[in-house]
């Protein structure tokens, strides 16, 4: 195993910024080495508890990694083979292990910062797969952020402006103040409120960029064209289609819209028909829903959703959408619920699921 292309791999993954290739390359890694593994599952552990991008090293938070490395190889109950029965190799190998995290932790930082304008007077709010937040900006709006999101706003917000820039998925309830509009910055569009409820849809890899009213007003404006607006009402969605979607890390004007058609398509919002509720914004009282959705587009959903990798080879279900919803569902349930309608089998095994 060449162990700085791992350390590559894992940075790349815990930053958001990880290829479908990349992640290929990583699952094999994984898959046939156990020390990586262990390695891999140690990344996640410290990431999520004393760990967090930005964070100062020091001797406290080496002895934290270490610590919950040890911890880890203790519940598994496991002893890794390439280790042997030494235990002075074991806790060598370990410390090796804690370093690097450390290491990753601060490069994932860097990765994720840097390809940001004007980072060092952001805030940046960040999701990985699997999981969402929320958060109350210094204005008061509260914002829900969906899985596998980058929230960025300057450190002087509220003062004169109130803007944000976002790539991936989030609810806005903007609080109301006429002296500064509310601006939500994404690749394709600018959207601008007063006060308003709203969900905005913007990730790197679709091809549509979404916004949904659900009370006030907004004004879209596209990017490539800025004499190209709409004003928004209630209960209405406006749908921006381009050409191809940048991908992680490719700047912003790799985006074209479509000339052939109108680049902006407004639409009525669907509501779930058993609770009512707007299918673009179940997803933040934790629902996975889907309207009318091509098999494609779910796929992908499914991956942020519950951080795993799908591989479906069976080309022929790409041609149907489906409508379903699922609450506090495990991705097996949701999968088998899928294969009354989809007809399909698969095989879930350390983080793949291969769908025929």
């Amino acid at each position: 195993m060449d162990d700085n292309r791992l350390i590559y791999l894992l940075v790349q993954k815990k930053s958001g910024e990880i290829t479908l290739e990349e992640q290929l390359e990583l699952s094999e890694l994984l898959k046939n080495d156990y020390t990586a593994l262990l390695l891999s599952e140690g990344v996640d552990e410290v990431f999520e508890s004393s760990l967090s991008y930005g964070k100062s090293i020091t001797n406290n938070t080496v002895n934290d990694a270490l610590d919950l490395l040890h911890k880890k190889m203790e519940e598994t109950g496991r002893e890794p083979v390439h280790f042997g029965t030494n235990k002075y190799r074991r806790l060598k190998q370990w410390s090796m292990a804690a370093s690097v995290l450390l290491i990753m932790s601060a490069a994932a930082f860097y990765l994720m910062t840097r390809t940001q304008p004007h980072s060092q007077s952001s805030n940046i709010i960040t999701t990985q797969k699997g999981s969402k937040t929320n958060l109350v900006l210094p204005d008061g709006t509260k914002v829900w952020v969906n899985a596998d999101t980058k929230l960025m706003y300057d450190k002087e917000f509220g003062n004169n402006a109130r803007e944000v820039t976002l790539t991936g998925e989030a609810y806005f309830d903007v609080v109301k103040d006429k002296t500064r509009p509310f601006v939500i910055h994404t690749s394709a569009v600018q959207v601008k409120v007063l006060g308003t409820t709203l969900n905005v849809r913007s990730y790197p890899t679709e091809k549509t960029t979404e916004t949904t009213l659900i009370k006030g007003s907004v004004e879209v404006t596209l990017n490539t064209s800025p004499d190209k607006k709409v004003i928004l009402k209630p209960n209405e969605k406006v749908v921006i289609e381009n050409t191809g979607a940048a991908l992680p890390g490719q700047p912003a004007d790799t985006i074209s819209v479509r000339k052939q058609r109108s680049p902006m398509v407004i639409n009525p919002v669907h509501f779930d028909k058993k609770d009512r509720e707007v299918y673009e914004t179940m997803w933040v009282k934790n629902k996975l829903a889907f309207d009318e959705t091509p098999f494609d587009k779910m796929i992908a959903e499914l991956e942020r959703w519950y951080n795993v990798q799908i591989i479906v080879k069976n080309k022929a279900l790409s041609t149907s959408t489906y409508t379903v919803t699922f609450e506090n569902k495990s991705l097996d349930e949701v999968l088998e619920g899928l294969q009354f309608s989809a007809h399909f089998q698969y095989q879930a095994k350390d983080g793949i699921v291969t769908i025929w």
